[in-house]
């Protein structure tokens, strides 16, 4: 599912930006174009991270940004970011960000799954670490769906 739903317009490459606030406008962008979520959507994720801190941010340098359904998401959706330079959620560096939409709170379990065995795979994080090409990230990712 995850290849699935990165696509040229929702994998953003050497993303630069000031703060985690406009990555989360950055990467969430293209999820607003298709039509995925509304824009109140990526307020709630930034509403989010002030109210809880930086919780989103699963392992060191990789976030995994996400809202409420009612905030807006229409379907399932999944965007990647990678950075050319770091910002910081509180005190957590991040160097690539996953924003996440679900319509319920059921329907993207696997998707979860996957991200889950995508983000336990050391070659994936040194590649959204570093800013690993399209075709290598999309190929771990595929690895950890059992595609590849």
């Amino acid at each position: 599912m995850i290849t699935t739903l990165l696509n040229d317009q929702t994998f953003l490459a050497d993303v630069s930006c000031d703060s985690w606030e406009d990555l989360v406008d950055i990467a969430g962008a293209p999820l607003v174009r298709e039509g995925s979520v509304e824009p109140g959507f990526l307020q709630s994720i930034k509403d989010t991270v002030v109210k809880y801190g930086s919780y989103m941010v699963l392992v060191d340098d990789v976030a995994l940004f996400h809202g409420r359904p009612e905030a807006g998401a229409h379907e399932i959706a999944l965007s990647l970011a990678l950075l050319s330079r770091p910002v910081y959620v509180q005190d957590k560096r991040v160097k690539a960000a996953f924003v996440f939409a679900a319509v319920d709170q059921d329907s993207h379990l696997e998707l979860l799954r996957e991200l889950a065995r995508a983000l336990a795979d050391d070659e994936l994080l040194r590649l959204l670490r570093n800013g690993g090409s399209r075709e290598d990230v999309l190929r771990r990712l595929a690895m950890a769906e059992g595609k590849a």
